[in-house]
């Protein structure tokens, strides 16, 4: 027989046994008593065993098992139509898991889960781009001190545009008053006004009405900055304390930083802790706070050189949800005076004092 025909008759039989393959002996024997020799035998013997060997004939074989709407498990050579979509589990002989198929997700869990997914990537770019931000911060403010400084440059800038504002304001103001009385002088003596008068009275209104939305434009940016300012502020507090902590394990370098970490167990614990640090703040810091919400305290900047400002950050802790670190830090003057009455006695003692607001605490 003709080997290019052979094979075409062969093919075509083995489409027919993938149908029926409880039938692929009796091809086999057939075949081979037909007068297939040679190359024709090993042809038919090696897909003879890719048959016999695909995961299609061995999925037929399988037992599969399911549950029915009572919630009891079945098993059966075929699935009925009913349960097509539910969760089909193959077995063989011997009671062995060979393949699970899972359940058909409904096009609703499908939505609900690309929603959470798409949530969920939100949610870790919006952390990623968080991390970045805080990086930022503290390659360009060294110290707290100097992102406040920062701060009062930017607003300074805004007050001074603003006074020269409202100084043309009062001028332009007086200016169009002038023109007003001049127009109602001329209409009470019978005259109509000019039409220069009345060019200029446009003229001045407008001029009046560009500088007050210059100046509302300004008390925004102002607003701007202030609230970009405190997201900073936070966002570097948390930052730098989170490294601070960890060098403060030793009393040398907790004096060298003039610092204090403190720790709490509890949510009323840390809730009294915070409370009266803050009471400790406001009484022995000589500058006002600036910043305070329900994890950091900030005062200004010291001005003077015995100036005493502070900072409190309240911190996370991975043991628990219900610790929580405390980082309470004196800031001195940049200055060395300043820098000098930071490592004098007088510092020292208050770090002690505010140590002993936990032990107060914790009796």
């Amino acid at each position: 027989m003709d080997y290019g025909l052979a094979s075409f008759l062969l093919y075509m039989q083995l489409l027919k046994l993938l149908l029926k393959p409880h039938k692929i002996i009796l091809f086999y024997s057939k075949s081979l008593s037909s007068g297939f020799t040679g190359f024709n035998k090993t042809l038919l013997i090696i897909v003879s065993i890719l048959i016999m060997s695909s995961p299609a004939l061995k999925a037929e074989s399988l037992i599969k098992c399911w549950k029915n709407t009572d919630g009891i498990t079945e098993c059966g050579k075929r699935i009925p139509r009913e349960y097509y979509n539910q969760r089909i589990r193959y077995i063989d002989e011997q009671g062995i898991t060979r393949k699970i198929k899972e359940r058909t997700k409904t096009p609703e869990e499908i939505r609900s889960e690309q929603e959470l997914a798409r949530l969920l990537k939100l949610e870790a770019d919006q952390k990623r781009k968080s991390r970045e931000y805080d990086q930022v911060l503290l390659k360009t403010y060294l110290t707290i001190d100097d992102l406040l400084s920062s701060l009062r440059s930017k607003l300074d800038i805004i007050n001074s545009r603003s006074k020269i504002l409202h100084s043309s304001m009062e001028l332009k103001k007086r200016q169009f008053g002038n023109l007003v009385r001049q127009a109602a002088n001329m209409e009470r003596s019978g005259r109509q006004v000019s039409p220069q008068l009345a060019e200029l009275l446009d003229a001045s209104r407008n001029e009046i009405h560009n500088l007050q939305s210059q100046i509302n434009s300004e008390k925004k940016e102002t607003e701007i900055i202030k609230t970009v300012f405190a997201h900073d502020v936070e966002r570097f507090m948390i930052t730098k304390s989170n490294r601070l902590k960890h060098s403060l394990s030793t009393p040398r370098q907790a004096k060298k930083l003039h610092a204090v970490k403190l720790s709490c167990l509890s949510e009323a614990q840390c809730q009294l802790l915070w409370d009266r640090s803050i009471e400790f703040i406001r009484e022995f810091a000589t500058r006002p706070i600036l910043y305070q919400t329900n994890q950091i305290v900030v005062t200004d900047t010291p001005e003077k050189h015995q100036d005493i400002a502070m900072s409190l950050t309240r911190l996370d802790t991975r043991e628990s949800d219900s610790k929580k670190d405390l980082v309470f830090q004196i800031r001195c003057h940049p200055e060395r005076i300043g820098q000098e009455f930071c490592n004098s006695e007088e510092i020292s003692g208050l770090l002690t004092e505010f140590k002993t607001i936990a032990y107060k605490i914790n009796q």
